[in-house]
């Protein structure tokens, strides 16, 4: 009897020290590259399951036509669902698959801001290192946003700026793309890791907005599409649909709003806001009034430019006397012709030139007519 219970003891004791070298030896396949502690490896949720890219073919050209869009996808779990201020995920959706990425953040802390969906960790793993290949060095802001978190920010800046105010700055709960795990608001040094407009004229934010397509990202929220998307211009943020439907809008310069074909036309709000954490930590840009000096300079040269012709008044007799200069004017009048529509032998390049304005119409988009 003593030597099978000292039997089952030790073979006991050998199954308890497999088991220990076994969790010991396993390791997270997500960590951190800076300001990591010890438990930080064990920051995840359901890392095991398995997730899949989009299943749309790669030639989405033969199959769409300048007229046609695809159907709209609302699901929340679908890596090309739409959403913004009109169409909103549902308040119990959590994100599975949740996942720390192995990039640099710009903070130490633990945070499920650090956290997105596998497939889009996994492809941000890849574009951070092939950006830090070329000397550039992106780190991660903020990430994953739950419903509940979303709707505390809100609930917060209602209670200090109002409601109308704070629709006009902050995503509503819902609204937000952070709360697909599928996006990730992306800074650099050279802007002091802040969520800046000018992040965008910066090496880093050129790279990102020119290469982030090749890992299955867009830049979100572009400059100029402000009334399609609802949104402010954010070079930071950039969202995760896949390398076939990411390729597609990049090529052919258009939001998730225009691939749908939706628009935000009937929407009430003449102003819009921004989908980060903390609207107060935006820095913007001011694209609109540098365009008022450069109309002011071009005044200026046209008034040096008449002075000087009133200087060179003797001389304008050699101008009027040379009427060659005349002559080979109307030598080359037929790109000209299409204001003098008299002259019979200008008419064929009137002619070829014709088509150029009623060929706009059709090239444009319905979103590019909203944003005028």
């Amino acid at each position: 009897m003593k030597k099978r219970i000292v039997i089952t003891g030790i073979i006991l004791l050998l199954a308890v020290v497999v088991g220990v070298v076994v969790v010991r030896s396993r390791e997270p396949q997500h960590t951190s590259q800076v300001n990591n502690s010890e438990t930080y490896e064990y920051y995840y949720n359901n890392e095991e399951d398995q997730e899949e890219d989009s299943l749309l073919p790669e030639d989405l050209d033969s199959i769409l036509t300048d007229n046609q869009t695809v159907p709209l996808d609302t699901i929340p779990s679908s890596i090309t669902v739409l959403v913004n201020r009109k169409y909103l995920l549902p308040s119990t959706y959590i994100p599975n698959n949740l996942v720390v990425p192995n990039v640099n953040f710009s903070f130490s802390y633990l945070s499920d801001k650090r956290k997105m969906r596998k497939i889009a960790a996994t492809a941000l793993e890849k574009m951070f290192a092939a950006a830090s290949e070329k000397g550039i060095e992106l780190y991660g802001v903020s990430g994953y946003r739950s419903y509940a978190r979303q709707k505390e920010i809100y609930d917060r800046n209602v209670a200090i700026r109002g409601k109308a105010a704070t629709d006009a700055v902050s995503a509503m709960p819902g609204s937000s793309e952070h709360q697909t795990g599928l996006t990730i608001d992306v800074s650099a040094k050279s802007v002091n890791y802040r969520l800046d407009q000018s992040f965008g004229d910066t090496k880093e934010g050129k790279w990102l907005a020119e290469h982030c397509h090749e890992f299955g990202y867009i830049v979100r929220y572009p400059y100029k599409k402000e009334k399609i998307t609802g949104y402010s211009y954010e070079p930071w943020h950039i969202r995760y649909v896949g390398t076939t439907v990411a390729k597609y809008l990049y090529t052919n310069n258009l939001t998730l709003e225009e691939y749908y074909g939706v628009t935000l036309e009937d929407e009430t709000q003449t102003e819009t806001g921004v989908d980060v954490e903390d609207p107060d930590s935006v820095v913007y840009a001011t694209p609109k009034p540098t365009k008022k000096p450069k109309a002011e300079k071009k005044e200026k040269k046209t008034k040096t430019t008449a002075k000087p012709q009133k200087t060179k008044a003797p001389k304008k007799e050699k101008a009027t006397a040379s009427p060659s200069h005349s002559d080979t004017a109307s030598a080359t009048s037929p790109p000209v012709a299409t204001e003098n529509p008299t002259p019979a032998p200008t008419d064929p390049p009137v002619v070829t030139k014709e088509p150029t304005p009623t060929e706009l119409p059709a090239s444009t988009t319905p979103g590019n007519q909203t944003n005028e």
